[in-house]
């Protein structure tokens, strides 16, 4: 069984090419409305949310430890978590907190503006149904650690040391890089019990106040962390760690959305983990689903099948 604690987010999106509107006028004026070439739709989001359904898809069984509010955004994602065949039972419903949202705004996949309202997320707790899946898990991943913030620290430690010490497989990611920063004093506590700390570029500098990612890892690997995965976007991944270093490259595919993407990657990389392959066979893995999102029409709610992702890497694309 695969366990996910982290975010589970209503993702509103809304595309056009034009750009932003002037936001001085009152009212529907000319110079504050935007046409958009396509509706406005509602997808699934949230670190968490979207690794468990990519897993899911992936056939992978799988567990959400989360939060939604008792709007019915939380409702809709519920539902479509529930119809992707994940195991929602330690998800919290909390009546008096929204959903957390995002509104992203974007004219293309490199560019986009995000609103974001944390809303039910910051409720996220470990009930008894979640220490339950988390001592039987096989994989264990802590996504959107920065927004847990009744999480962070020592219980987050404890969760990933539950699992990690009944032989599971653990890993976390340190982004997104919003909120209270997180930083390196903080992670300490969690590497003991992670065997994959997983970032992009920007949040592993963030984390470190370095201005390059090598030494961003170099300071990871003296503070202690076994293996860091490294998402680089289409440039592919990186491997660093004790005795295994490599660069694996990414796919070149038209890009739709990248919503999701970095979510996407940790979902096929630990399923590659989790079936025993070599780790940068998992990684090329992870780069493939993540590829297969960015340029699928409705982006996470088209996220690939592990046939898919197979047929995938056997063309070479």
């Amino acid at each position: 069984m695969f366990v996910v604690i982290g975010t589970t987010t209503a993702d509103v999106l809304v595309h056009s090419r034009s750009p932003v509107a002037d936001t001085g006028a009152d009212g529907f004026r000319s110079a504050n409305v935007v046409f958009t070439e396509t509706p406005v739709r509602l997808s699934l989001g949230g670190n968490g949310a979207i690794s468990a359904y990519v897993l899911a898809g992936l056939g992978a069984p799988v567990a959400l430890c989360s939060a939604v509010g008792g709007d019915p955004f939380g409702r809709e994602l519920l539902d479509r978590l529930t119809a992707r065949a994940v195991d929602v039972t330690a998800v919290a419903r909390h009546d008096g907190d929204a959903t957390s949202t995002s509104v992203i705004l974007f004219s293309d996949a490199a560019s986009q503006i995000v609103y974001h309202h944390v809303g039910a997320t910051a409720q996220i707790r470990l009930d008894d149904s979640a220490w339950r899946l988390l001592a039987g898990a096989d994989v264990l991943l802590a996504s959107g650690y920065p927004l847990m913030t009744g999480l962070r620290g020592a219980e987050c430690a404890r969760a990933l040391a539950s699992t990690h010490e009944s032989g599971g497989i653990t890993a976390v990611d340190i982004g997104p890089a919003i909120g209270t920063p997180v930083r390196l004093g903080e992670v300490a506590s969690l590497l003991p019990h992670t065997d994959f700390l997983l970032g992009n570029t920007h949040e592993l500098c963030r984390l470190t106040g370095r201005s390059d990612w090598e030494s961003a890892v170099a300071d990871l690997l003296e503070g202690g962390a076994r293996n860091l995965i490294v998402k680089r976007g289409h440039q592919g991944a990186a491997i660093r760690g004790s005795g295994s270093a490599g660069d694996v490259p990414g796919f070149s595919v038209p890009a739709n959305v990248s919503v999701g993407a970095g979510d996407a990657f940790n979902a096929g990389f630990l399923f590659g983990v989790h079936r025993g392959l070599p780790l940068e066979r998992a990684v090329l893995t992870g780069n493939a689903v993540a590829a297969l999102l960015v340029s699928a029409k409705r982006g996470v709610l088209d996220a690939p099948t592990g046939e898919q992702v197979e047929s995938f890497l056997a063309s070479g694309a």
